[in-house]
């Protein structure tokens, strides 16, 4: 994203996006309750490299990183609620990984929703704003080995696997994901 467009680039970013399952919106300080409901399961967030919030104060603390990350880019990690019951499910976004050197895909889901299609639904609504909305040329994402799942969900959106690396202190494997192989996913042809 070239930096002189990025003012234009945000007033033209959505504030929510759906899919025919889910809603996805902003983070809002009254969703730290539900949110904490996966943030502090240890089996939900096992393959992370930050483990399981201990707290519901730590949750409250991340959700105030996300909305920081949010007002400054025009994206961040954002809730996942269920288009006819309202009910939260989970967590999906960009984040700008600067640590690392590029924007991120991640998602993850409560228990009670793993293994219905869920993650891969939520994955490509931002796969579709990455290249469409913010005109990025590529995204990447970090999986644990062991996470066969979350791997599934990425092979699926076309994601080309780099290399077997330490990101953030965790054992990885890198993926990327480049404009012109995201057509399947976007709907679009590439420019």
């Amino acid at each position: 994203m070239a930096g002189d467009s990025r003012a234009s680039i945000m007033r033209a970013v959505p504030n929510m996006l759906e899919t025919a399952r889910l809603i996805l919106r902003p983070f809002e300080s009254n969703d730290a309750e539900a949110a904490y409901g996966w943030f502090g399961d240890p089996l939900v967030m096992r393959f992370t490299t930050t483990g399981p919030d201990k707290s519901l104060e730590e949750t409250q603390m991340r959700l105030a990183r996300y909305q920081e990350h949010q007002a400054a880019y025009g994206f961040s990690k954002w809730m996942i609620l269920d288009r006819v019951s309202g009910a939260s499910m989970g967590d999906a976004g960009l984040i700008d990984l600067k640590e690392c050197g590029w924007i991120d895909l991640g998602y993850r889901f409560a228990k009670p929703y793993w293994g219905k299609g869920l993650a891969t639904e939520a994955a490509s609504a931002w796969v579709r704003a990455a290249f469409g909305e913010f005109h990025f040329d590529k995204i990447n994402a970090f999986v644990h080995p062991e996470n066969n799942a979350s791997i599934r969900v990425l092979q699926k959106l076309n994601f080309q696997t780099v290399r077997r690396d330490t990101v953030m202190g965790m054992d990885a494997i890198l993926f990327v994901l480049h404009a012109e192989y995201a057509r399947g996913v976007t709907g679009s042809p590439p420019d």
